[in-house]
């Protein structure tokens, strides 16, 4: 039987992810791809118009399954849709991933200029809206401070992740911490300058359906782009 288009994109994706992982952005090429694939290079072309556009659908791919996985958090427990609770599952699922750890990081022996452009298409857009919706939401469900600005969440959030992944990665051997703690100073820090002290359960019960809905159109939003031959060049 055949195999359908979508299936034989998923194996090239595979081993795309593959390659960047083993050997880095400089090092994978199309024919490398389409070999590990078992496919032609022309194939490969067919879905993806660049070799910078396959490999940041990899990186999408990666970051659906980061986005679903913290939707699960909150679907198990609605408590986690607190700021401090989020951000803790999102630095936890990026770091179970090396690829999304390698942009947080911005690790370019990884991931080359893709640090770059990654920032630089309608990505990075779709995914600061969702995330100015969600502090929205947090606020009129009276689960963030009055007297902090959403700028300021949003500011302190994005310093706060990409130091806590920096210091992972660069932190004398001394100073390295399992991860689940890594990510309990993180919540810590985020609870004491952002929420109030004493956020209501019922709320929390209220928003976790709709943080979860936004955090799966992200993820269906980002998915869709996936498969778009031109990805990398934005729009």
């Amino acid at each position: 039987m055949p195999e359908n288009k979508s299936a034989r994109a998923d194996r090239i994706l595979d081993a795309a992810a593959d390659l960047l992982l083993r050997w880095g952005y400089r090092r994978v090429t199309i024919d490398e791809v389409a070999k590990r694939a078992g496919v032609g290079k022309g194939t490969v072309y067919l879905h993806w118009r660049s070799r910078e556009a396959l490999l940041m659908a990899v990186l999408l791919r990666e970051s659906v399954g980061m986005f679903t996985a913290v939707a699960e958090h909150v679907r198990r427990d609605p408590d986690q849709v607190r700021l401090s609770a989020l951000m803790s599952a999102l630095y936890l699922e990026s770091s179970a991933r090396p690829l999304v750890l390698a942009l947080y990081t911005k690790d370019t022996e990884t991931l080359g200029t893709l640090v770059q452009t990654s920032s630089g298409t309608q990505v990075q857009g779709v995914k600061l809206v969702t995330f100015e919706e969600y502090y929205h939401l947090l606020r009129e469900h009276g689960l963030l401070r009055a007297d902090v600005s959403n700028d300021e969440v949003s500011y302190a959030c994005a310093a706060v992740l990409f130091g806590f992944f920096t210091m992972s990665q660069l932190a004398p051997a001394e100073f390295a911490q399992p991860r689940e703690q890594e990510a309990g100073m993180l919540a810590g820090v985020l609870r004491a300058r952002f929420e109030p002290p004493r956020p209501s359960k019922r709320a929390a019960e209220a928003l976790a359906p709709k943080i979860v809905s936004l955090l799966e159109d992200l993820a269906t939003q980002y998915h869709e782009l996936i498969y778009r031959p031109d990805i990398s060049e934005g729009g």
